[in-house]
């Protein structure tokens, strides 16, 4: 696609796919959902309209997915697409802007969850580099921690940055790497294709 064709994107923010979720009975959070939807596209996969339909509802536990919310899920995907093939590297996980510390240090341990749910269906079948490789494992380990007890000071700010900067450029990484050795353009969508099998 050249960049004459390429079309704006809008940006989707936390509380426009919160508010649907939770109107539909949604079980996971926009984090958790925007994590699943990336490690989806990390993993080389491109899946069509109807089966993002099917994947985000059986993520989000639901029989089937409201128009609203389903809207709210491709303009995500287009998003998140466009930001990880960005060329000034504008890809961030979709996290809380609370205030507090602890929120947001919360959602950053379900992005990182959704992202290896959405890797794993995503089926990729190559063989990851060390680093990426590491991501995955730091990522496993740093959906497990328990951000509820940070605490709203400079330090743990500090770090809190530091982990989210390392998510990201992880992502970015096992994104290149996987749709690289998938032979795939950046940002190509295939044409009625869904890229690797998702079961």
């Amino acid at each position: 696609m050249s960049a004459g064709s390429a079309k704006p994107v809008k940006k989707i923010a936390f509380d426009d796919l919160a508010n649907p979720i939770v109107a539909a009975g949604g079980n996971i959070g926009p984090s958790e959902l925007h994590g699943f939807i990336c490690g989806v596209l990390a993993a080389g996969a491109r899946p069509s309209a109807s089966r993002w339909q099917k994947e985000t509802a059986d993520f989000l536990d639901l029989e089937a997915v409201p128009a609203d919310l389903d809207l709210a899920i491709q303009s995500l995907v287009d998003q998140s697409l466009a930001d990880f093939t960005d060329k000034d590297f504008s890809f961030q996980p979709l996290l809380s802007d609370s205030d507090e510390l602890a929120e947001r240090g919360q959602t950053l341990c379900l992005w990182c969850e959704g992202f290896l749910h959405g890797f794993g269906v995503g089926k990729y079948t190559g063989e990851l580099l060390p680093t990426s490789s590491e991501a995955l494992k730091d990522m496993a380990e740093i959906a497990q921690l328990d951000a509820e007890g940070m605490e709203n000071d400079v330090e743990q700010e500090r770090q809190l940055f530091e982990v989210q900067e390392y998510v990201r450029m992880g992502a970015l990484n096992i994104f290149v790497e996987c749709n690289s050795a998938a032979g795939r353009k950046p940002g190509a969508a295939d044409n009625g294709a869904a890229g690797p099998t998702l079961h």
